[in-house]
């Protein structure tokens, strides 16, 4: 994954107007694509801006690299490279086009702190059976390795995600970000990710904010019920 950030930072391009008021962190989902009639593919969603610790990573993995910024630059440290963006206040930031799509990057709200471990939410969803999702779908979490990851020996914390509707296998894996956890999903193998941020989680249910929730709009999914 830390190749796969490097690559993209090299895509980019080499400069980057104000951002020296920018903080927080922000996460790049629901990135625009640049022509519609013509071809693109996902996979850019899920970069990770820190401006408090000033690194750049990605949510399925815990690499990152550190950029450094003033008043009108941020350089990725390790590449000796200069990003060009675009600030629009609080509201987004975007990246130059890269593969025909620009990923725009918006400012995670990380005031809701988790008062669960990792092991206890992966035991919530492992140890339950959920009502079916966007009324249409029913799916079990499994503690197995995605099964793609499985046959490349790849070192990845994603497991397989059990779609009794489809027939098919997808993954999921949660992300830790200052103290708040992410659910990311994915429903088929060519289905695009599914972003949420875990609100709470009690014995009923998991409520969640969908960040990424696209392939059923204007259906979303903002909690997981536990089949009664």
């Amino acid at each position: 994954m830390k190749r796969a950030i490097i690559f993209l930072i090299l895509l980019f391009g080499p400069y980057i107007s104000s951002c020296q008021n920018i903080d927080g962190v922000w996460m790049s989902y629901n990135n625009r694509v640049v022509n519609e009639s013509e071809q693109y593919t996902s996979g850019q969603e899920g970069f990770i801006l820190d401006f408090e610790s000033k690194t750049l990573g990605h949510i399925s993995s815990d690499s990152i690299i550190k950029f450094k910024i003033n008043r009108y630059k941020i350089k990725i440290k390790e590449l000796n490279q200069k990003v060009r963006i675009k600030v629009f206040g609080n509201d987004s930031i975007e990246f130059p086009p890269s593969g025909n799509m620009i990923s725009v990057f918006r400012r995670l709200k990380l005031d809701n702190k988790t008062r669960y471990t990792k092991d206890e939410i992966v035991g919530f969803l492992t140890g339950n059976q959920f009502d079916t999702i966007y009324g249409l779908l029913d799916i079990e979490f499994s503690t197995d390795q995605y099964w793609i990851d499985k046959r490349f020996n790849e070192d990845k914390d994603r497991f397989d995600l059990i779609n009794n509707t489809w027939n098919e296998p997808g993954y999921w894996y949660l992300k830790r970000i200052d103290d708040v956890y992410f659910l990311i999903l994915n429903f088929s193998q060519i289905d695009e990710k599914h972003i949420y941020q875990i609100l709470e989680v009690d014995k009923e249910r998991m409520k969640l904010k969908p960040l990424q929730d696209g392939t059923f709009r204007p259906k979303q999914l903002t909690e997981l019920r536990i089949r009664l």
